[in-house]
């Protein structure tokens, strides 16, 4: 019995385990938080090195390619991107939060709709830790002022939310 339970032990300690083959950054509590991010060509990077600029205001979006209400909010950024782009400098950052069964059809349709705007996947789902809120439903917005302090956010999609956005990316851009 003292052999079977010692193999029984020796077994789980030894098995191979998906994580321990993975590298998980430590989140922070400040933007832009550490959390470990993919693009859609499988680049890991961590949230830290590619999403706060100092001095531009930063809309983060966060939704899930299996999300209707999500998909609409992004057609409605990716139209009228260009023309925001042209009248305030900000950066607007698309992060899904799928599950890894669904990562290809991410990129599948960042091809298929042509986003103008950068797409991260938030593969551990780090920013559910971090944010108020846990991105507990989707879509989420947060605003990150030039400091990099959350401004604004919002959970839902409805026309004429994305006028409300603007608003105030305009407003902490002047400040």
């Amino acid at each position: 019995m003292r052999k079977y339970l010692l193999l029984c032990i020796a077994a789980f300690l030894l098995r191979p385990t998906t994580a321990s083959a993975q590298y998980v950054a430590p989140a922070d509590t400040i933007f832009p938080f550490n959390v470990t991010l993919v693009s859609p060509d499988s680049t890991v990077t961590t949230s830290s090195k590619t999403l706060l600029r100092k001095g531009e205001v930063t809309v983060l979006t966060f939704w899930l390619t299996t999300c209707y209400p999500c998909q609409i909010e992004l057609d409605v950024y990716t139209r009228n991107y260009p023309v925001w782009k042209e009248q305030v400098d900000f950066r607007l950052i698309a992060i899904s939060t799928d599950f890894p069964d669904r990562f290809r059809l991410i990129d599948k349709r960042i091809r298929e709709k042509k986003y103008p705007f950068e797409v991260w996947w938030d593969r551990y789902r780090g920013f559910s830790q971090v944010l108020p809120g846990q991105l507990n439903g989707l879509p989420q917005i947060f605003i990150f002022d030039k400091q990099g302090r959350l401004a604004w956010r919002h959970k839902g999609f409805y026309s004429g939310l994305e006028q409300e956005m603007m608003d105030q990316v305009v407003r902490l851009s002047q400040e």
